[in-house]
């Protein structure tokens, strides 16, 4: 249970901040968040905290936005997840942003590491100059309004590589040089990550310039498996397990630890699944429970944080409560039993 004494307080503070916010035009200009006496968190520092977290969709749409609740966070916190990563796809609004603060205050307050990360749908189906500056413009909204939060608050500039995007690692790399200057003229410490095209594939990772303003607080993200295995795609097969099927994901955690070794920066996989929710469901509890215990030994293995993809396979959102019959596959995610051997 959470203290409702302090969701109402919130909610008050909230409200009276977006009063005293009110601008001539009569819009809605939500105060960022109070400075923190925190200090910056390396790189090194962050992926000891990071943990395991889970892909949420707290902000990701309007629609969204009314499912959430100060609930959640503690919920995730307290079901073992250190982490979450927050989507959003709109553009920065005074809405967005007083909804955002809530969010971030509360997964703070929860225990939680919040990861900000952008859609940036426009740029990827039509990667022109004009759409890269829109992506930059957005990070520097965004980056002004939370220079003074947590160092515990991370940006993840760009979700998931895709469209007419995946031909153009230049303008990518552009992208994340103009992106990474931006945000450094108000957060000089900020924890940035940037991913490789093709739906953030590890074996492109080589192809990332590191942009001249990372300023040693950078790391890249990676994931494989985002919309779970396959029974029949040959490239992310998986059935019983065979020692092919393990490789395919063995091979990518290696080629990530190859590139860590290569540049001296760490890596997160931003969202992998244990099932095939979103292509017809294809696979048992227990086949997932196999998947979810293989994957997320393999990386702890490699010391590799990430985040499960997402929130609303296993968390029901409109009722706040887990949903009973994926509880083996969440245990086998956060506590799996592995054992010695490929």
């Amino acid at each position: 249970m959470i203290n409702r004494n302090r969701t109402y307080l919130w909610m008050v503070v909230v409200a009276l901040a977006g009063l005293a916010a009110l601008n001539g035009c009569g819009q809605r200009t939500p105060a960022p968040p109070s400075p923190t006496a925190e200090g910056p968190l390396s790189p090194a520092q962050y992926r000891a905290l990071m943990g395991k977290g889970l892909a949420v969709d707290w902000a990701k749409t309007p629609h969204s936005r009314t499912l959430y609740s100060p609930e959640d966070p503690v919920a995730v916190r307290q079901r073992g997840f250190s982490h979450v990563r927050i989507r959003v796809r709109e553009d920065v609004t005074p809405a967005l942003l007083q909804h955002l603060d809530g969010v971030i205050a509360d997964s703070l307050h929860a225990g939680l590491l919040p990861v900000l990360a952008y859609k940036g749908e426009a740029f990827k189906t039509h990667p022109t100059e004009a759409n890269l500056e829109k992506v930059v413009q957005w990070w520097g909204a965004m980056a002004e309004h939370y220079q003074d939060a947590s160092p515990r608050l991370s940006f993840d500039l760009l979700i998931e590589v895709t469209d007419a995007l995946n031909r153009q690692p230049d303008m990518l790399n552009w992208l994340y040089e103009r992106a990474v200057a931006e945000i450094r003229k108000t957060n000089p410490t900020r924890l940035i990550f940037i991913s490789p095209r093709q739906r953030s594939n590890p074996y492109l990772l080589p192809e990332l310039r590191i942009p001249p303003d990372g300023n040693g607080y950078l790391m890249a993200e990676w994931h494989f498996y985002a919309a779970g295995p396959s029974k029949t795609n040959p490239a992310k097969r998986w059935t019983q397990g065979t020692d092919s099927e393990k490789r395919l994901v063995q091979d990518k955690i290696a080629a990530a630890l190859a590139w860590q070794r290569q540049t001296g920066l760490y890596t997160w996989v931003g969202a992998w699944m244990p099932g095939d929710y979103n292509h017809g469901d294809h696979y048992t509890v227990p086949e997932q429970v196999r998947f979810a215990t293989f994957v997320s030994c393999q990386l702890d293995a490699a010391h590799i944080p990430f985040a499960v993809n997402s929130d609303a396979k296993f968390y029901d959102r409109e009722h706040h409560r887990w949903i009973p019959a994926m509880a083996p596959v969440l245990d086998a995610v956060l506590h799996p039993r592995c054992t010695s051997g490929p």
